[in-house]
This record gives C-alpha cells, structure tokens and sequence, in this order.
C-alpha cells in the first residue's frame, strides 16, 4: 500500500548494501568518460607505476547504491515518480584513494536516510552512502547524495532550517585559474556505461525532449568528474592522494557538445587576507572555491550558464597517507 504520510523515524531506520566489483579496465574507462586525454599514462596505462584513478570514481558505487534506494523510495514517499527526481546537491569526502591492484577490487557500500526536508512544492532527500574496500575493510569515502522530488507531500518530513543556506560568496577578483572541457556524444555514451547510470536523457534525443531539453544533456556526476579534475590538476600537480573533499551544488544540466568552463579562485576566507590575492592554508589544508560554466555562444545568442555552483574542493596541502590526516 502507497504511503500517505512521511514517516521519518521509520525511514532512517532502513538501510541499503551493495557490492560492486571494478578491475583496471573500469578505471581506464572511467579516467577517459571525464575527460583524460589516452596519452595520460598514469591515468590510462595500467602498467605505469603511478596508475590511478580520481576521487570521483566513487560514482561508480554511488550510482549503484542510489538505483537501489531509488527504487524503494515509492514505500515510503507517498506520491513518488521517478520522472520528478533531480540530482541537486552534492558532497564526496575521499578516506584513501581507490585500490588499483590486479585482478581488481570488490566495493562494499550501504546507504541510509540522512533526512527528508519539506520544501513546499516536494521534498529534499539527502542519502549518506559509505563505501568500504571489502577485502580489507578500509573505509574509501563517503558521499551525500541530495535529491530534490518534485510533488511529494511534505507531511512528515523536517522542516526546512530558519535561515536559508546563504550562497557560497566567490572572490570578486578574475579566477586564479581557468581550464575547459568540450563535451562530446562518445564521451557522455562512455560515462553511461562505465558508471551504469543508464538514464536515457543521456544519449536518446527522444527521452530529451520528453524531459524538456532540446539535446541530450551530460550525466550531472560527468560534470562534477570534470571540475574535480580540472582541481586536482591545476592546483595539486595531478596527485590524487591530496583529494579531501568536494561539496557543491548542481544548478544547471549541460548539453552534450558544449564546453565546460572550471574557474577556480583559492580561498581566503578567514586567513586575515585584506588583499583579496591568496593567501595559503589553513591547518594544514586548502580550499578552492569554483564554478562551472557554459560560455555563451553569442552567434545562437544564448547566455552563460552556470552548470555547478557553491562548490568548494578541500586539499591536503602536502601528499602523504590521507588517513593520518582523518
């Protein structure tokens, strides 16, 4: 029986697991769908003594985890249609980088209800997903996933905070760093099936347009890959160990074939800074604040469009064994 009310309590009581098993063709595969040129051989080459994968690899279990909840979700959000699902938030802390050994690695990851909020016109669902190394037990990372479902009632649900978040303030000086990606068709197909998020707006023009886009449009976590990547390489040399965290919030879909701007400022929030440069760390580690943007095309006379916002990516300021660091 469909529910008719929002029984929180009951809901943080569920929880999720599932396993998901990678070798080292998925971190090629993975490298490449986010933009990684194939002459990248630590990135590609899996017999390069520093072969890797980036932190947001972890999308791969995260997408598996959330098709699970997903499809519960109908049992305990009354009103439930998965047409009204939108990826709206983001948060990603890495504990240690993923293991890249061979044969491969098998993924343990269980999902709970961090909390459903009554936004009016529907909900938000936020869901904590912590994801283990199976074989030893080390904790990878964890990620809050926060959807925003349009047409649930909100009866039941937490009421939203007094004071609405206020929007991450960028420094009013040009970037300190600016990198762009263009997307392409291959790119987004290969995203689809190495991370199986298999939504069709992804590739079908058809299921575009029924979805209200005029193209198909890039997986949400493909753009979040990108300016994760543009971070790592701009400001910690490409090394992935130095990755903390990313939080951010995706505000606009990108259409497949348009170029991804990252800009990238370094935080100095706080440092005693009056000088609006930047000006280092703080206990040990940086923050970059960043935007992702399509640029206008003036000749079809559209406008920027801001893809990714609030988004702040912490770095460990020296490479070392992230879970001294924890």
């Amino acid at each position: 029986m469909a529910p008719t009310t929002i029984d929180l309590p009951a809901i943080k009581q569920r929880t999720w697991a599932s396993d998901l098993s990678y070798t080292p063709t998925n971190i090629i595969s993975y490298n490449i769908s986010i933009g990684v040129d194939g002459s990248n051989l630590p990135r590609c080459w899996e017999g390069h003594p520093s072969f890797h994968v980036l932190p947001t690899f972890a999308s791969l279990a995260v997408v598996n985890m959330m098709g699970k909840v997903t499809q519960s979700m109908p049992s305990f959000l009354p009103n439930f249609k998965s047409y009204n699902h939108v990826h709206g938030e983001h948060y990603l802390e890495q504990y240690s980088p993923f293991p890249v050994q061979f044969p491969g690695t098998t993924l343990h990851s269980t999902a709970h209800i961090v909390d459903i909020v009554d936004r009016g016109k529907g909900v938000t669902v936020q869901v904590g997903i912590t994801t283990f190394d199976k074989a030893t037990g080390e904790k990878l990372c964890y990620n809050e996933w926060t959807s925003f479902i349009r047409a649930v009632p909100g009866r039941g649900a937490s009421r939203p905070a007094p004071a609405a978040a206020q929007p991450l303030k960028l420094p009013a000086r040009t970037p300190d760093a600016t990198d762009a990606h263009t997307t392409t068709h291959t790119q987004s197909a290969l995203y689809r099936a190495t991370t199986t998020e298999f939504n069709p707006m992804h590739i079908s023009p058809a299921h575009a347009k029924e979805g209200g886009f005029h193209a198909p449009i890039l997986s949400g976590t493909c753009t979040v890959g990108i300016g994760v990547r543009h971070i790592i390489d701009t400001f910690a040399e490409g090394h992935v160990a130095r990755f903390k965290s990313v939080k951010l919030r995706l505000s606009a879909p990108v259409i497949i074939g348009e170029k991804v701007q990252t800009e990238m400022w370094i935080d100095d929030t706080g440092t005693g800074s009056t000088t609006g440069q930047p000006s280092g760390s703080t206990n040990g580690v940086t923050r970059i604040v960043y935007r992702q943007l399509v640029i206008a095309d003036e000749l079809a006379g559209s406008k920027d469009r801001i893809v990714i916002s609030n988004a702040v990516v912490e770095l460990w300021d020296e490479e070392a064994d992230v879970r001294s660091k924890i």
